[in-house]
């Protein structure tokens, strides 16, 4: 089968190369050019994406990234036929994946919003959550495009529900992450004798996310898997979707500062980091 793939970033370029190993042929675009996965081929616009691809994945930064590949000059629009179909992976807010859904629908080409869950690791091994909103029917006829990426694929409800899940995710885990980088950096300070493999022991039976993280979360921050600036801008879509929050407008802010702090491209787990600096100016 040929898929087409747009977005060859931290995530879309292990999700692509699943997709040659799975045996279909991709063809791909990425705003920069980029050195693609083997057996992938990298061609010049979306738009010649979609004149060999009946099925096209999209895994860009954010909405307006999503709207540019689909609708701009040489946008995936001007070679696609009626008919065919949009894999919007991209995270988003379940009203702009439905304004998206809207004006392809328009189109006559139908659009599928499976937003996955995990992060690098998983996603080179082929081990995300595909949370896929959309038509029950289409859905499952893309089980080959959609199984080589991900251990499970969980429908999720009509388009807008999959981005509402994905949302709902990432808000609880950083928030955990948030919480844990604070109470590692209180706990390391009040109680030095205690050794941080006692916390791991006790937080894989509460979160096996913040249990792999705490080394990060007490050391120094690590370049990788969830990059502060994409929590920053995920809780800033969290916050406006679900507005009035507490909690929720808290984690936002921490991952607002941050980002300010310079650890935008630094591992979620830079949240223990900021809050050691948060502390020592409170000194």
């Amino acid at each position: 089968m040929e898929v087409g793939f747009l977005g060859l970033g931290a995530m879309g370029r292990p999700m692509a190369s699943n997709l040659t190993q799975a045996g279909h042929r991709v063809v791909a675009w990425n705003r920069s050019r980029v050195e693609c996965p083997e057996g992938v081929e990298l061609l010049d616009s979306p738009a010649s994406v979609a004149a060999q691809a009946r099925t096209t994945v999209v895994m860009v930064t954010d909405a307006a990234a999503v709207r540019s590949v689909l609708f701009d000059a040489g946008g995936w629009t001007e070679g696609a036929a009626e008919g065919d179909v949009v894999v919007q992976s991209s995270t988003v807010s379940p009203t702009e994946i439905r304004s998206l859904a809207a004006d392809l629908i328009a189109r006559g080409m139908p659009i599928v919003d499976a937003p996955v869950s995990g992060s690098v690791a998983p996603a080179e091994k082929g081990a995300l959550t595909v949370l896929a909103g959309g038509d029950a029917d289409l859905v499952d006829s893309l089980a080959p495009i959609l199984e080589p990426l991900a251990k499970a694929v969980v429908r999720c409800g009509p388009v807008g529900a999959g981005s509402a899940v994905k949302l709902a995710v990432n808000a609880t885990l950083v928030s955990a992450v948030a919480a844990a980088g604070e109470a590692l950096t209180w706990l390391t300070e009040s109680e030095p004798d205690v050794s941080p493999d006692v916390m791991v022991a006790v937080m894989e039976r509460v979160s096996p996310l913040v249990a792999g993280r705490v080394g990060a979360l007490v050391g120094p921050p690590q370049t990788g898997q969830f990059r502060m600036r994409h929590v920053a801008k995920d809780l800033d879509l969290v916050t406006d979707a679900m507005a009035p929050t507490v909690v929720l407008q808290a984690v936002a802010a921490a991952a607002r500062a941050a980002v300010d702090q310079g650890l935008a491209d630094y591992d979620v787990a830079a949240f223990g980091m900021a809050a050691r600096a948060r502390r020592g100016e409170n000194r």
